[in-house]
């Protein structure tokens, strides 16, 4: 059956720019990211994580916008292209993208915690394999949970419980790294610690109620409403790229050089030989 008009909630049609242009910023500011990373600042265990998290939040706020231009439009064009299929679809894409981004999240913020830890032989200290091998497998658990919850609802449980967990340990992680910042006599990376801490800040506050609401879209994916918990979501994926590039450009001397402050930001964690292969900025 085709989309209904009454179900794209036109009370909620105040609340449509603001998220567009949210989603519009925060697709800009990961695009930068994925720009400077990909091509034009060395990697480390810590930038991929970074990759891949910007990936998953270009992803969910790129779903997003594509789902507000086809449901909060004129009626007919409503009618026209808002089938049950597509909007089955966009569910699926903005589930999986929102999971992702918060197991990519939980992993960074607990490599970064595990990093200032006195631990020699940690794999993510120093490896690149073990960071891309764990996104990887964060991608395809992702995938695979949110295929399960639209074939089986009753999996539900798994979902709740997984995110759970990346709370406590995002909690455990910014404690943690909070700890080590104030009381510990070595030097952490503080830049990165910020960055982190941060993220974890923010993270809970913007996407405690759209984690209540993607629970109540499991059970009809083919539904979709505007909800006021999706701005605030849509705001915590796309403020990651500005805390990157505040930490690094509030450090040292002040710079509004975009690849410079991203440098500044991810440099505590680069090793001494591979500083000089990253590019240099003014």
């Amino acid at each position: 059956n085709p989309y209904n008009w009454t179900d794209c909630e036109s009370s909620h049609l105040s609340k449509v720019p603001v998220t567009l242009l949210i989603c519009l910023c925060g697709m800009v500011g990961n695009g930068v990211v994925l720009w400077l990373l990909g091509f034009h600042i060395h990697r480390n265990p810590i930038t991929i994580f970074i990759l891949n998290l910007a990936i998953a939040d270009f992803t969910f706020l790129l779903s997003i916008t594509i789902t507000l231009g086809i449901f909060y439009v004129p009626e007919s064009l409503c009618h026209e292209l808002g089938s049950q299929g597509v909007t089955t679809v966009l569910n699926i894409t903005i589930l999986f993208a929102f999971t992702a981004s918060v197991y990519l999240l939980t992993a960074f913020s607990a490599v970064t915690a595990l990093s200032v830890l006195p631990l020699s032989h940690c794999p993510c200290h120093h490896s690149q394999c073990f960071p891309v091998l764990l996104c990887a497998l964060l991608w395809v658990l992702s995938f695979l949970l949110t295929m399960t919850l639209y074939f089986h609802p009753s999996a539900l449980i798994a979902f709740v419980l997984s995110y759970l967990l990346s709370v406590l340990t995002l909690i455990c992680s910014g404690l943690t790294l909070l700890v080590f910042l104030c009381c510990s006599w070595k030097h952490p990376p503080r830049k990165l610690c910020a960055v982190v801490l941060l993220a974890v800040i923010f993270f809970p506050f913007f996407t405690a109620d759209f984690g209540y609401w993607l629970l109540l879209r499991v059970f009809d994916f083919s539904v979709f409403v505007l909800n006021a918990s999706l701005p605030l979501a849509c705001a915590n994926s796309s403020i990651h790229p500005l805390i990157y590039f505040l930490a690094g450009s509030c450090a040292k001397k002040f710079t509004l050089s975009v690849s410079a402050a991203f440098q500044r930001a991810f440099e505590d964690v680069l090793e001494p030989q591979n500083r000089d292969n990253t590019v240099e900025s003014s």
